[in-house]
């Protein structure tokens, strides 16, 4: 067998102990989708933000059902440079008591950085019913530190 060829059983063990690694480039092991969320909760504000480099705002659904938010996105298949390929993936957050609900905000930048974030007061907002957050385009690329 080739050394270009992953060997079948090593890449099935790969993928049952990961599977949402499921996406492989060259001959290096499985990517994940999706590089790993980073989360930030200071004093002031609560930042998520996630890599979502392979999804348009029209595939991206945001929003927030009483103390989560809830991110999904799903693109429908498309062809890549290895052939056809769709993606889907959900996360699920729970938001800080004194986050201010009314003031969240969701941007994706150029580079395919989701930005969500609210400010934060000094008595939690109590929220008993779901919001969609609308995910606003930016034309230049994110300034979240990259991982």
């Amino acid at each position: 067998m080739s050394s270009a060829c992953p060997r079948p059983a090593k890449l099935l063990a790969s993928l049952l102990r990961c599977p949402a690694k499921a996406k492989r480039t060259g001959n290096g092991p499985p990517q994940s989708l999706l590089s790993e969320p980073r989360v930030r909760s200071d004093r002031d504000k609560f930042v998520i933000f996630l890599d979502v480099k392979h999804f348009s705002p029209e595939d991206l659904t945001v929003k927030v059902q009483d103390d989560f938010v809830e991110i999904h996105g799903k693109h429908n298949e498309r062809q890549d440079d290895h052939g056809y390929i769709s993606r889907e993936f959900h996360r699920r957050y729970r938001l800080p008591s004194n986050v201010d609900q009314s003031a969240l905000s969701c941007s994706l930048s150029a580079d395919g950085m989701l930005t969500f974030s609210g400010p934060k007061i000094q008595t939690g907002l109590d929220a008993t019913h779901e919001r969609a957050i609308p995910v606003a385009r930016e034309e230049k690329p994110s300034s979240a530190p990259s991982s």
